[in-house]
């Protein structure tokens, strides 16, 4: 008759805890399905994903909040609708893995989400299917429809007064209509594959290329054709309009700009339309942007195009208005740059322009296109939108002859903080080039690139120094290796002036020779913040400063406070408070965090369930004294036929159900291999005879005659590794104690983690216990979280990256080995603390 465990000691309840899984185990099937296993891996992954987006999301709303970083509300809220889609997707798959076990988590996101939306600026009841909007009904809370810019145009026209030109958007549901019956969408994802695996320039180029020529010789949807006729005609009225047909993508002028990257039609007429229209859907899909929106991690379907039809203004002249200095935006000042009529080729970097500076520190060029009264007017306008709009902005506008001022695009200014000039110059030899406009403060060295076509930009070097005429928007090509930026003509209101802002590259412009004096090849320092071009590489690159967020009291300032209260906070911290519990969930983080730690409850026992599933395991050959079947659920060991003829092999000896064995070199899995690389460590003798006392020998023969006997604990069975890639869950019951290791260990820090659980041993109560104070020494020691209680261990370390992992992973399969059998060597109260430094002093010849 079996002893009935001792129901007070920590001991007893843990055979009874194994005499239960090991009943269980007795009636599920003696197989498990690799199917269901990999399913139900991949559901886990899909967990550590959405939790990772969560916390990035988490992390950006915090950089925002505290000011380290520029954003608009609605690309924000965009994403936070993301994020709870991730964080049902995590209680989705959570439930499939426990039985819905947690379904009360359903209903707790419902509310949050409800409760979001309520605060949202986008949550109106926008007609998603309308296909055209007149500007007077348009607010920002219509972004996904009309996209930014337009969405934010009509924002200022309403809540800050200002005369913008009337018209109406041709809206995203028009552009997804219009895609779909061309069959475009296809074409259009295949460039975003083609840049993601690094195709090369020229056939990036020509599939652009085959995809915009397909736009523009595709028919508009009749209905959308009257749609669109329909209301120019009545803004019409009969006369002989014109229009500008604009880009207004969802991602356009958020936090990042899209500067330059799209087209704008200038004077269509009515017959003109549609093929205006085309040519600006087609612009989305340039080279350019494809590689902008990549760098920026913006998919095609994120950046849906809508375009606004405005009526064409005949300014007098019209210009770029910062309402605060770009390198100072901190002083109340507003910079005006003006050109006389239209201001196309001012933004496309292809003309200088008069500037003004309001505030303490005033400049007034020879110029008299603006007056006093038209600078009050414009600094007046600044101000309002900067109100409206949260932050300051970066504003096109235009004076119409004997009419008011006219704004046309106002979208977030990107701004940097001046680094203070110092007091000695870079050298003490004179400039190469000396003046112009900065764009950009900063310092770049490196060698002269000069660029004069866009084919160019295919071969330019990381580091090189941008030399050339026009300071051109296609340049974001190769902003994120571009050391610097030098141009004959130019204005810091340009939209390469934006983008270089935006990327942080040191930029002049406006020099007037440049591409005279800086030759290709010449190694160059590029002092932007002095204006001054040195020869040599005088100093590294330094980085842009950080770009200010809005003022705090700004309305998207106090917009995001209050939503992210529903967001950022945790609550939940402790997993074995009562209170931790879905109903407790106060935010997004609480119900990630709480699914996060559930989930691992789960998959701590995947060894558990799938123990004795012989017929997907392949036993490792290794010189180990365990027994070590591995179940692979995607690219955690090499293919049988994979294995080149020149390397070794253990040997031929099969799995337990004449499956071929592996060898330590057939393990792809990182965290296998890390684990497997500390166990295999030449100075662990585990083979030699362990010192035994007497004490200790007869805890051992006590322990075991008074407790369940082995086989009804599993003992003495192999210990499984179930496997991928970057993934490992590792069980063992050798030797009369239980242990699971759990690690992820990829290239997210987010996502990484070591979970550990240690139980049990062969002798008395007290040793088993001493023996779990040493392992906890030990891995405290090594950055782990760790609880005990009796003789169970748990141990977590997170969130670090992958060599920390890879390294810890070594020293826990050193101390398995080293800790093997070790209870019974526990003697006394201080032999934890006298092997705990003998390991951690790498003295492991003393186990």
């Amino acid at each position: 008759m079996t002893p009935r465990p001792d129901s007070g000691g920590t001991g007893g309840r843990l055979k009874a805890a194994w005499q239960a899984l090991v009943s269980r185990a007795a009636q599920a099937p003696p197989t498990a399905d690799m199917a269901r296993i990999r399913l139900m891996y991949e559901r886990f992954r899909e967990i550590l994903a959405g939790n990772d987006a969560t916390l990035q999301l988490i992390a950006e709303i915090d950089e925002c909040l505290a000011g380290r970083a520029v954003f608009t509300l609605e690309s924000l809220v965009r994403q936070i609708h993301k994020a709870e889609m991730h964080v049902f997707v995590m209680v989705k798959n959570l439930n499939l893995l426990s039985g819905n076990a947690h379904g009360g988590l359903y209903a707790r996101l419902r509310e949050l989400s409800a409760e979001i939306a309520a605060m949202s600026p986008l949550s109106g009841d926008a007609p998603e299917q309308a296909e055209v909007m007149a500007l007077e009904d348009i607010r920002l809370d219509r972004a996904l429809l009309v996209g930014s810019k337009i969405a934010r145009l009509g924002e200022a026209r309403a809540r800050a007064g200002v005369t913008v030109p009337e018209g109406f958007a041709i809206t995203t549901a028009a552009f997804s209509a219009f895609m779909s019956a061309n069959g475009l969408w296809e074409r259009a994802a295949h460039l975003e594959d083609l840049v993601q695996t690094r195709g090369d320039a020229s056939a990036v180029a020509l599939a652009c290329q085959e995809v915009q020529r397909a736009i523009l010789g595709a028919p508009v949807p009749e209905r959308i054709v009257g749609t669109i006729t329909g209301a120019f005609d009545h803004l019409a009225e009969g006369t002989d309009l014109r229009v500008a047909m604009r880009s207004s993508a969802v991602g356009e002028d958020t936090y990042v700009s899209h500067a330059g990257q799209y087209h704008t039609e200038l004077g269509v007429r009515r017959e003109g339309l549609l093929d205006a229209y085309r040519a600006v859907i087609a612009s989305a899909y340039g080279r350019a942007a494809i590689l902008y929106r990549f760098e920026h991690k913006m998919g095609t379907r994120e950046t849906a195009m809508a375009v606004g039809c405005l009526r064409m203004l005949d300014p007098r002249c019209s210009g770029v208005m910062f309402t605060r200095r770009p390198d100072a935006p901190d002083i109340d000042a507003v910079v005006v740059a003006a050109v006389p009529g239209l201001a196309s080729a001012l933004v496309a970097g292809e003309q200088d322009a008069h500037v003004w500076i309001t505030g303490d520190d005033p400049r007034t060029p020879a110029s008299t296109l603006l007056t006093p009264d038209d600078l009050s007017g414009l600094s007046a306008i600044a101000r309002r939108l900067e109100s409206c709009l949260g932050g300051p902005q970066e504003v096109e506008w235009a004076i119409e002859r004997a009419g008011p001022i006219v704004v046309v695009q106002s979208r977030a200014l990107i701004a940097t903080q001046r680094t203070p000039v110092q007091d000695t110059p870079i050298s003490d030899e004179p400039p190469l080039l000396a003046g112009g406009l900065t764009a950009c403060p900063g310092v770049g060295a490196g060698r002269v690139v000069q660029v004069a076509r866009e084919d160019d930009l295919d071969a330019f070097p990381d580091r090189g120094v941008l030399v050339a005429r026009q300071a051109l928007p296609m340049y974001s090509r190769i902003l994120s290796r571009c050391a610097a930026i030098v141009t004959d003509i130019g204005s810091p209101a340009g939209h390469m002036a934006s983008l270089a802002r935006e990327y942080g590259v040191p930029a002049l412009v406006g020099c007037g020779e440049a591409t005279s004096v800086l030759l290709a090849g010449m190694p160059v320092t590029v002092d932007a913040t002095r204006a001054q071009v040195f020869s040599g590489l005088l100093a590294a690159s330094e980085s842009a400063p950080a770009r200010p967020a809005p003022a705090a009291d700004a309305p998207a300032v106090q917009a995001l406070r209050r939503i992210a209260r529903l967001i950022t906070p945790l609550s939940l911290t402790d997993p074995a408070n009562p209170v931790f519990r879905p109903a407790s969930c106060q935010s997004l983080h609480d119900i990630a965090r709480y699914v996060h730690e559930k989930t691992f409850e789960v998959v701590f026992h995947w060894g558990d369930v799938n123990w004795g599933d012989t017929r997907h395991a392949r036993r490792l050959q290794v010189h180990l004294p365990l027994t070590i079947d591995v179940i692979d659920v995607g690219g955690g060991i090499r293919d049988a036929g994979a294995r080149r003829d020149d390397e070794p092999h253990a040997g031929p000896a099969a799995g337990s159900a004449g499956a071929p064995g592996i060898g330590v070199e057939d393990v792809l899995s990182v965290p296998f291999r890390a684990l497997l690389s500390g166990m295999l460590d030449a100075r662990i003798r585990w083979d030699r005879p362990r010192p035994l006392s007497a004490r200790g020998f007869l805890a051992v023969v006590g322990e075991r005659m008074a407790g369940l006997p082995g086989e009804a604990l599993g003992v003495g069975g192999a210990s499984y590794a179930i496997v991928s890639d970057r993934y490992l869950n590792f069980s063992t019951k050798a030797g009369y104690h239980f242990a699971t290791i759990d690690t992820y260990c990829g290239h997210s820090v987010n996502k990484n983690y070591i979970h550990f659980r240690f139980a049990g041993g062969a002798a008395d109560g007290a040793r088993r216990e001493r023996r779990v104070r040493l392992i906890a020494s030990v891995l405290a020691s090594l950055d782990f979280k760790v609880q005990t209680r009796g003789d169970l261990l748990v141990a977590r370390l997170g969130q670090f990256d992958q060599a920390t992992l890879l390294a810890r992973l070594e020293d826990m399969g050193r101390l398995c080995m080293c800790t093997r059998q070790l209870d019974m060597l526990m003697d006394t109260e201080g032999s934890p603390e006298f092997f705990a430094r003998a390991f951690l002093a790498g003295q492991l010849d003393r186990f």
